[in-house]
């Protein structure tokens, strides 16, 4: 999970990768400030990052730019939190995107300490997030007795979904269709793991 979530990271950041090597402690804090009160949906002074602008003699663009960055990060982190993206990899993705130690410290402090509930609560508030798959059951029945004659004695796979959101779905699969399924599964799973051994974000950064 922690490599699907560097790369939805780059993703989200795009070419402000290219700002976070500029990023200083003396005004990342503010900007953190103001990220965590953007996620959990507080009141934002008008023209803060204005002045903000003014305070460290930065550029009004640049800080615009910082503020982005900065939002992004946690905001991407809080949605795979659910996904078992632990802090320690959440500051290993930061030290290979070439943040200051100061600056990854100071994030790090936030998604990790007693703000993260609050961070997350209010990120559900306005983000609609898909549910997650957390037990999967199956069984094989067998039709003695049917009146389509073709299905008698052929088994069959019953499946029982059980989401985090309380959802449960149960939905019947012929031996063709569970097949295919795990086809599609294991076809997945070799994918996710070619990405990892490419590792695409260093392969990113060095390009």
């Amino acid at each position: 999970m922690a490599m699907l979530y560097q790369t939805q990271l780059l993703a989200a950041l795009g070419n402000k990768t290219k700002y976070l090597t500029e990023l200083k402690k003396t005004f990342v804090r503010p900007l953190i400030q103001i990220a965590v009160k953007a996620i959990e949906q507080e009141h934002i002074e008008e023209g803060i990052l204005d002045r903000i602008s003014q305070k460290y003699n930065i550029p009004s663009e640049d800080v615009d730019e910082y503020f982005a960055a900065i939002f992004t990060i946690l905001k991407t982190y809080l949605k795979y939190v659910s996904c078992s993206v632990k802090p320690a990899e959440f500051k290993q993705t930061l030290e290979e995107l070439k943040l200051s130690p100061d600056c990854i410290e100071d994030l790090y402090t936030v998604i990790s300490g007693q703000k993260k509930a609050d961070l997350l609560a209010g990120l559900i508030k306005k983000t609609k997030f898909f549910p997650r798959l957390i037990s999967c059951k199956w069984r094989i029945d067998v039709i003695i007795s049917s009146n389509v004659l073709s299905r008698v004695l052929e088994p069959c796979i019953i499946m029982e979904c059980i989401f985090d959101n309380g959802e449960a779905h149960t939905f019947e699969l012929s031996l063709v269709q569970f097949h295919r399924l795990r086809h599609a599964v294991a076809s997945i799973l070799v994918e996710i793991q070619s990405l990892e051994q490419r590792n695409i974000l260093k392969n990113i950064q060095h390009s």
